[in-house]
């Protein structure tokens, strides 16, 4: 059973297994998150368990859900990317976050603030799939530049 308010998207967790890799989205717009909702709703170990339109309500979620990712918009509106990457860090402290963003100049920032990944909105469904899996097993950091991605442990 899904719940579901204007703003935000909830599914419970009775969970049966440890192995599913339970995310969050946070985006600002409603068409972003269905999309990556769709993109990983046909994967068995792959669960969407939230979603946010602002920075307030992606907190919120994380504090009462603990995701094991977070797919996070890099400029979604009224929020500062790598200081809510070290709020999201601050309440979860394994959580893997990773940022949708085309913009190479926040690339800096985001690493230093402790994201996971950081990947072009240009993903394919299967990219974002492996990155998420990447992610989780091996906690690195991870990035594309076009149809090239590097995989780096900090």
């Amino acid at each position: 059973m899904i719940s579901r308010t204007p703003t935000e998207y909830k599914e419970p967790m009775d969970f049966e297994s440890e192995d599913i890799i339970r995310v969050a989205i946070g985006d600002s717009r409603e068409a972003m998150r269905a999309g990556i909702r769709q993109m990983l709703s046909s994967e068995e170990n792959i669960k969407v368990i939230g979603e946010a339109r602002n920075g307030k309500e992606l907190l919120a979620i994380i504090q009462q859900l603990s995701p094991d990712c977070v797919i996070l918009d890099g400029k979604m509106r009224g929020v500062d990317s790598p200081q809510i990457i070290g709020e999201i860090k601050k309440l979860v402290k394994n959580i893997d976050v990773i940022v949708l963003n085309d913009e190479k100049g926040l690339l800096i920032p985001a690493i230093e603030s402790g994201v996971s990944g950081f990947i072009t909105r240009d993903i394919s469904r299967g990219e974002l799939v492996t990155v998420i899996r990447i992610i989780h097993l091996w906690h690195s950091v991870l990035f594309n530049n076009g149809a090239h991605f590097a995989l780096v442990r900090l």
